[in-house]
């Protein structure tokens, strides 16, 4: 991972943990509620995944305020895209529109 910004290997890293502790997780016989867990860590992975790819093509995954070029902010910090609107946002780039 040489050669990418910061911002991206730590994604990518964040990513790539959160999406093995899902498979953990759900292969641990003693948890209760794998299926559940799988699920959340899972969609955290995914989501890394894409606000990395969404930074290293020098999109910033974030929500703006309507008519403006201001982003929204929770607790100070830019409102990052969920997953729903990563996908999206990814098929629309890819299909360069």
């Amino acid at each position: 991972m040489k050669g990418l910004p910061y911002e991206v290997r730590t994604l990518i890293q964040k990513a790539r943990e959160f999406a093995l502790l899902a498979v953990e997780t759900y292969n641990r016989p003693t948890a209760t509620f794998r299926s559940g867990a799988y699920i959340v860590l899972m969609t955290i992975a995914w989501n890394s995944l894409f606000h990395a790819i969404f930074f290293r093509r020098r999109t910033k995954p974030f929500h703006r305020n309507p008519n403006s070029r201001r982003y929204v902010k929770l607790e100070g910090e830019p409102k990052r895209w969920e997953l729903k609107e990563c996908l999206q946002q990814f098929l629309h780039i890819s299909r360069g529109a």
